[in-house]
């Protein structure tokens, strides 16, 4: 006999799934899911990105792009523009991606 088998002779065994309540009150107690439906932003024939926006959409994309990559006073994630970037930003905003048909 070794001594870890000695020491573990004397600890009560463990009985699995012991401390976990039973299988009927874990299912009550689980919130339910409902699907939502909710309607199409766009219709379903149009897809939209760069590849078929405007040339003046991707025009002010990438010089806005450009200026948060390099200014340092420029953080996009929060919003955060020096007055070249939030203009550059507001003429990306106000520029359609789509051209009226």
């Amino acid at each position: 006999m070794s001594l870890l088998s000695g020491l573990l002779d004397h600890m009560p065994p463990i009985i699995a799934g012991a401390d976990k309540p039973a299988l009927a009150s874990r299912i009550t107690e689980r919130p339910r899911l409902v699907l939502v439906e909710r309607p199409a932003l766009l219709p379903a024939s149009t897809y939209s990105n760069a590849g078929n926006a405007t040339p003046e959409w991707r025009h002010a994309r990438d010089q806005y792009l450009n200026h948060v990559m390099a200014c340092r006073s420029c953080y996009a994630p929060t919003a955060r523009h020096c007055l070249s970037g939030a203009d550059l930003r507001a003429t990306y905003d106000r520029t359609p991606m789509e051209s009226p048909r």
